[in-house]
């Protein structure tokens, strides 16, 4: 099959989607696709004269200086040039931006390509961290107390940190509501940290969510072509999965299946497929749970591109399920196929 993979990209979580790139162009390579790999924002291969993958040259942060916007992606000429007229699959391995909020999507559907994941109306909604809890109340799905403050850093003054407290009780998290990879997240304990958490937020967006925070076990549950995957629960070893815990080997502790009654696995299972199925998500989708010591969970955020190593969360729980990671790959491969 020809194949042409994105990764890369301009947003915060550039270094993660290559490390994706990486994982997914050498498990197609093993199963014989022919497969070329670009970067939508500069319409520039990412791989080397030999046929492997170029090296991650992001900063520590994630980030990498690459002043262009979506405006002016290099995607649609590189869909529009000869050489890719036959692709037959188009898979997405971005994080956050425009590569997961359905305007990427939107770009290949008009332009008639297949393509792995979930389609532009999915993304756009889950990216909006905010609508995508409303329409969990809608379906009696619990979720923190949360509100969207739009912020600038002109605007983060004592009137702004004065109306948070007054709403929130201490401690509570400080989060983009459009963004992913937990970049920009914080958890204040004492009103003082307030300025400081927006002020890291707001460098990932203007758009913030306050959310009031609630102690107990962080649990995953991946969704795989509207199939649950067995749970995996995950122990930062700092109390808080953050970029650092998330991404810095040996910060965090995964066990999966989680440790949780069957009772409590099936219901919590339930409860992300209905949110992938009533979004409208395609592939491999994966909703984050809090469960409290009273044995209530609450939802926090749905991710329609989760990270695609072999290390990552989703094809953990794939693992679990006795998924190899070539043959999730595969599956991935033919849900596009079949949309």
């Amino acid at each position: 099959m020809k194949i042409l993979l994105l990764a890369g990209g301009d947003s915060s979580e550039r270094s993660v989607s290559l490390n994706s790139g990486r994982a997914v162009y050498e498990s197609l390579k093993r199963q014989d696709h022919v497969v070329f790999a670009i970067d939508p924002v500069t319409g520039k291969s990412l791989l080397n004269s030999d046929g492997t993958f170029i090296e991650d040259k992001s900063t520590e942060s994630g980030k990498v200086s690459i002043h262009s916007s979506s405006s002016s992606w290099s995607l649609s000429k590189t869909l529009g040039s000869p050489a890719f007229q036959d692709i037959e699959i188009v898979m997405i391995t971005m994080h956050g931006g425009s590569g997961e909020d359905g305007m990427l999507q939107s770009m290949l559907e008009l332009a008639g390509k297949r393509h792995t994941g979930s389609g532009m109306a999915a993304s756009a909604i889950a990216m909006d961290k905010a609508i995508t809890k409303r329409i969990c109340i809608s379906e009696d799905i619990k979720t923190a107390r949360f509100r969207v403050y739009r912020v600038t850093d002109s605007t983060i003054d004592d009137s702004i940190i004065e109306e948070i407290a007054e709403k929130f009780d201490f401690p509570m998290i400080v989060k983009p509501n459009d963004g992913g990879s937990t970049l920009g997240l914080s958890k204040v304990d004492e009103k003082n940290e307030l300025k400081a958490s927006l002020e890291k937020a707001v460098l990932e967006s203007p758009n913030i969510l306050i959310e009031q925070f609630i102690k107990g076990r962080e649990i995953t549950a991946a969704v795989l072509s509207g199939k649950a995957l067995p749970l995996v629960e995950i122990v930062p070893n700092n109390g808080l999965y953050d970029f650092e815990a998330k991404y810095m080997k040996g910060k965090s502790e995964y066990y999966v299946p989680a440790d949780i009654s069957d009772e409590m696995t099936k219901t919590i299972q339930e409860a992300a497929v209905n949110i992938y199925n009533i979004i409208g998500c395609s592939g491999m989708a994966r909703a984050d749970f809090i469960l409290d010591k009273k044995n209530d969970f609450y939802f926090l955020e749905l991710n329609t591109l989760p990270g695609m190593t072999q290390l990552s969360l989703a094809p953990m729980a794939a693992s679990a399920a006795g998924y190899g990671f070539d043959e999730l790959i595969e599956q991935l491969l033919i849900k596009a196929i079949q949309k």
